[in-house]
């Protein structure tokens, strides 16, 4: 029984202040849909493969040094890019695909037609480079980067509906947060218990309205009384 109480009392907050749930649940959507739409930097990921044929620590020896600093910088220098060795180490990443011969490298940039040069330059690179430094010969580009126009850091619906979950509970929690800080007294009970005395009576709500009402009707009912008399 107290606990149905207790939800319905909840459920008469929150419906009292229904509109402050409605409004901060729009500012929070409409936020996130500005966010998602006009302020995220889009970013484009693509890979290019080629085929190792090494033994298992020298192939971990030569995916780790794709992400060298000492090895990116013959990519920035052979493309001429505008960015150091150490920033394009965080932009490039290199794999080997279920543990078979094959070596992915992948980089993630803000234009989807720089990411597929980078891919396909740091594979000719590093072909070439680890044939210098170790001597392999059996190596060989299997696939280029292609193009991918889909970013990978853009979800517009999952922005906007996370932003609405976000204003619901923002907007519930202002809500209760201002019937905490409300001090009126809303029952015969309460008032009794701040003042320490029985309550005798009810006065209801006086607006305006209801009052301009009144006084209305009781002209109209003058009006009519002097109207019935004047006949008689």
């Amino acid at each position: 029984m107290d606990k149905e109480i207790n939800i319905k009392k909840i459920f008469n907050i929150i419906r009292n202040r229904l509109w402050i749930l409605l409004l901060i649940s729009f500012i929070f959507t409409s936020l996130g849909g500005v966010y998602s739409f006009y302020m995220v930097k889009p970013l484009y990921k693509t890979s290019s493969k080629l085929i190792v044929n090494a033994d298992d620590k020298l192939m971990n020896t030569l995916i780790v040094m794709v992400k060298e600093p000492g090895f990116l910088v013959h990519v920035v220098n052979e493309m001429d890019l505008n960015t150091s060795p150490e920033e394009l180490s965080r932009r490039i990443s290199a794999g080997s695909i279920g543990g078979s011969s094959i070596v992915e490298i992948s980089v993630i940039d803000s234009s989807p037609e720089m990411a597929a040069d980078i891919a396909n330059t740091a594979s000719n690179v590093f072909k070439r480079e680890m044939e210098k430094t170790f001597g392999l010969n059996d190596m060989s580009i299997y696939s280029e980067a292609n193009i991918n126009s889909v970013p990978i850091n853009v979800n517009h619906e999952n922005k906007i509906v996370l932003s609405f979950i976000i204003g619901i509970i923002a907007g519930i929690g202002l809500i209760f947060l201002l019937d905490f800080m409300d001090n009126t007294v809303r029952s015969d009970t309460l008032a009794e218990q701040l003042l320490e005395a029985p309550v005798l009576g009810n006065i209801s709500k006086v607006n305006k309205k209801n009052t301009a009402q009144k006084q209305n009707n009781q002209e109209k009912m003058e009006i009519r009384r002097h109207s019935l008399e004047a006949n008689e």
